[in-house]
């Protein structure tokens, strides 16, 4: 029977943990590594639902894209979620930054999911960023409901263009201030999320097509395919997606 262990070191050779960003906290970051897997639960964030969800169906293992742990604990009391996971016993392993640019990574899941063609990396010095081609040109609008219908978001911010849409850059996530490269590289839109203000009043002087699809909605892309990699990997391991995780953020328009 497969271990906590084993998982990290799959998880670790397709998204190498080493390559993350200084700044983050991916790896395996709750629990004994020693303990047997019958069943992992996957899930963008680690929530206090999520948390219910992976203890009412067994779950020893918690595989999420969001470390559960980030910033330097302070304290460990039951408002904390690692806390909360460990006195429920579930393990939990994170990989963030290290699988938003591996190679069938977020990105990559990302650009697949808006069934991009010819895709490729775009050199914008992190190793984030892929661009692809639409089968068919859009419009603006035609676009901005085509990653709507295929990312299921609520809501899109836009900077409008008069342009036809072909080539796509992506970045899922905060890839706000990247956007430069994709003009660069010679995109006609980029999609990605958590835009600043600031860089909005930019893009919008550069006339350039940026759609801002929500945080959880770009990065939520990968979990289903890492559900598959794991299940062809771990055969005796029930792999399940989380039918409780979800985007945080409620969209209206008037």
């Amino acid at each position: 029977m497969s271990t906590i262990l084993d998982f990290y070191k799959f998880i670790d050779k397709i998204a190498p943990f080493e390559t993350q960003e200084s700044w983050d906290n991916s790896g395996f970051l709750v629990g004994d590594g020693k303990r047997n897997v019958k069943k992992v639960l996957l899930a963008l964030d680690v929530t206090e639902s999520v948390l219910e969800e992976a203890e009412k169906i067994g779950a020893e293992l918690i595989i999420s894209h969001h470390p559960v742990i980030f910033g330097a604990l302070k304290e460990f009391h039951p408002n904390n979620i690692a806390f909360l996971a460990a006195e429920k016993g579930i393990a939990v392993i994170s990989a963030h930054t290290c699988l938003d640019i591996a190679e069938g990574g977020v990105n990559d899941c990302l650009a697949s999911a808006l069934e991009l063609k010819n895709v490729v990396k775009v050199d914008d010095g992190e190793g984030l960023m892929r661009m692809g081609e639409l089968e068919n040109e859009l419009s603006c609008e035609e676009f901005i409901n085509h990653v709507a219908k295929k990312l299921n978001v609520g809501g899109i911010k836009y900077t409008p263009t008069e342009k036809m849409i072909k080539k796509v850059a992506v970045c899922g996530g905060s890839g706000g201030d990247l956007f430069d490269f994709a003009i660069s590289a010679g995109a006609d839109a980029y999609v990605t999320a958590n835009i600043k203000h600031n860089l909005w009043i930019e893009i919008r002087r550069k006339g350039f097509c940026v759609l801002d699809a929500g945080h959880f909605c770009t990065e939520n892309t990968v979990i289903e395919p890492l559900a598959k990699k794991l299940s062809e990997e771990f055969k005796d391991t029930e792999i399940i997606i989380s039918e409780v995780s979800e985007d945080p953020a409620r969209y209206w328009a008037k």
